[in-house]
């Protein structure tokens, strides 16, 4: 009778108590670093805290021609434990013009060039009250578009909501 193994390790990243996303031996990753540089690579090994990676990097270089060609290069293996990676990528699909405060950031500037050149058009005062309360208000959409740039990450920091956990199997006999 032949005894059959299960899959040893799997990778896991979770949002709460949802997988998000799993990863197991000679799967391709990305993600950061605790040096907070993003790394790529082919998983080699999942142990019980670590993984161990052959990591790698895509470059775009100039073939005999001088026209631009992508090259890989490999680093080598690296042995990572799961506390180390602290980022993931975010959704690639999803726009960050509302989360990352361009679009308050440019509405507000263009109300106050368009509010501007209308007054300068039309002869009138700039500084005039009514003036200055709707420049006043569009420059606080321009504060609160600058404030939610700097809060906003592309990427998925790992932290309470998220997490990356190794999950361990028993072989079946």
């Amino acid at each position: 009778m032949e005894k059959t193994y299960a899959q040893t390790n799997i990778l896991v990243f979770k949002e709460k108590n949802r997988n998000v996303k799993s990863w197991v031996h000679d799967n391709f990753i990305h993600f950061q670093y605790i040096t907070t540089q993003w790394m790529d690579g082919k998983i080699k090994k999942i142990t019980s805290d670590s993984i161990y990676i052959n990591t790698f990097a895509l470059r775009q270089i100039p073939n005999q021609f001088g026209f631009p060609t992508i090259d890989t290069s490999w680093f080598g293996l690296m042995g990572i434990h799961v506390s180390e990676i602290i980022g993931m990528p975010g959704n690639r699909y999803r726009s960050g013009i509302i989360g990352n405060g361009t679009l308050f950031q440019i509405g507000g500037s263009s109300y106050i060039l368009v509010n501007i050149l209308n007054s300068i058009i039309k002869s009138d005062n700039i500084f005039r009250s009514a003036n200055i309360t709707s420049i006043g208000i569009a420059a606080g959409i321009i504060l609160i578009g600058k404030l939610q740039s700097l809060k906003y990450r592309p990427y998925i920091r790992i932290r309470k909501k998220y997490s990356m956990q190794i999950i361990s199997t028993q072989a079946v006999k």
